[in-house]
């Protein structure tokens, strides 16, 4: 009898993981975005080209079909008026949506990288590409690296994303963490001041996100100098320095003469905020790359970078070479006699020359195929240089 109520009980609880299984399957399927076609009401691509003026004077609309890490609006743009008019654009007019339903009538569709994963389902793109107007751009952001939001294994249509707005130079439109510019005065700078005046500590690090070779690099440099370790990753390093991002730290890190500004990815062209703060702190960032930090990116002169240097015990000779020799310390800071550093982390700093763009008629259409080979490729942006730090570090 027990044997018939065992065997009663496990076709029930079978019986039940299937009808849960069919639930959430068909939820699954549900539980998406279901467009409908909608009508190409834009001119055709050859009437567009035979425009001699190219420019139109329409409003065009700018659709936001993900959150920004979760949020929308999108932190930068939420005004309740959605246009680009409160960002000064001359001329050009663009209105913003985040309704998804709205997309028949976009002409452009932004898609924050980081979100897509999470908010954006493979019969959505695939509806996307079957029903778009060969007008309607598709734009591809990230402000992340290819290793930190490896979305290849997102099944996107080939020859879905026109555009691409990244920190990467070879993007469209440019979106970087920081920028420079000279100053109006810089015929007749100012005196260099003293920028190691008042500075007590050498070296602080800020770092949350563990396990990156960058950690491999800052085990052997304590083997050296003292280097401060601040955030969730300061207790692999035995260090309990207290300053959490919700607290005011900028008191903290003063006194310190130089920041590892080490990124959890030596991508190219990633260089992001903690590169920049570090200089609005006037603390010498020291990198991990060399090549992508150019002087048409970052101000000349005005950061260390480890590649220059045959071993780590090298740096960390330097550093304390630099922290005794205040002239030569200062020299990392003469670029702002001419240049003026310029955080920039706001979409609305692109916004003009998208919005732009959107209204030159006689832009050349563009389509990227495979666009995580040719594009956003972890393995050709990241990985080499990866590989050449690490043969440093083997050398130690």
């Amino acid at each position: 009898m027990r044997r018939i109520q065992r065997k009663k009980l496990a076709i029930l609880v079978g019986l039940l993981l299937l009808l849960l299984f069919r639930i959430i399957k068909f939820q699954s399927k549900t539980n998406f975005v279901h467009f409908e076609p909608w009508n190409c009401t834009n001119a055709a691509e050859s009437e567009r080209m035979l425009n001699a003026k190219c420019q139109s004077n329409d409003t065009k609309i700018i659709l936001f079909y993900t959150p920004w890490f979760g949020d929308k609006p999108w932190p930068d743009l939420a005004s309740p008026e959605h246009n680009l008019s409160l960002v000064n654009c001359p001329e050009k007019k663009c209105n913003i949506t985040y309704n998804v339903y709205d997309i028949g009538k976009s002409d452009l569709v932004i898609f924050h990288a980081a979100d897509m994963r999470r908010f954006v389902s493979r019969i959505e793109l695939q509806q996307i590409q079957t029903y778009r107007c060969p007008s309607q751009r598709m734009a591809f952001l990230s402000l992340e690296s290819p290793q930190s939001v490896p979305i290849n294994s997102i099944d996107i249509p080939d020859g879905f994303f026109n555009w691409t707005i990244t920190f990467k130079t070879d993007s469209d439109f440019h979106f970087p963490y920081g920028s420079y510019a000279r100053l109006s005065s810089a015929e007749n700078p100012p005196p260099l001041s003293d920028y190691a005046a008042g500075k007590s500590k050498l070296v602080m690090w800020a770092v949350s996100h563990c396990g990156t070779i960058r950690e491999r690099y800052v085990k052997k440099l304590l083997n050296y100098i003292n280097v401060d370790i601040y955030g969730n990753c300061s207790s692999i390093y035995e260090q309990n320095n207290q300053c959490s991002r919700s607290s005011y730290c900028e008191d903290i890190f003063k006194p310190y003469k130089f920041t590892l500004a080490f990124e959890n990815g030596v991508c190219t062209d990633y260089i992001t905020e903690k590169f920049w703060v570090a200089l609005q702190r006037n603390s010498v960032p020291v990198v991990l790359a060399r090549d992508y930090y150019s002087g048409d990116v970052v101000p000349p002169g005005s950061f260390i970078s480890v590649q220059d240097f045959p071993s780590v015990k090298a740096l960390a000779e330097y550093l304390l070479y630099l922290d005794k020799n205040d002239t030569a310390y200062n020299e990392y800071f003469s670029w702002k006699q001419k240049f003026v550093d310029e955080q920039k982390l706001r979409f609305r700093y692109a916004a003009c020359d998208i919005c732009e763009a959107l209204h030159n008629e006689c832009l050349e259409p563009k389509v990227y195929h495979n666009i995580f080979k040719t594009f956003w490729n972890e393995d050709v942006d990241c990985k080499g240089r990866e590989q050449t730090l690490s043969e440093l570090l083997d050398k130690e």
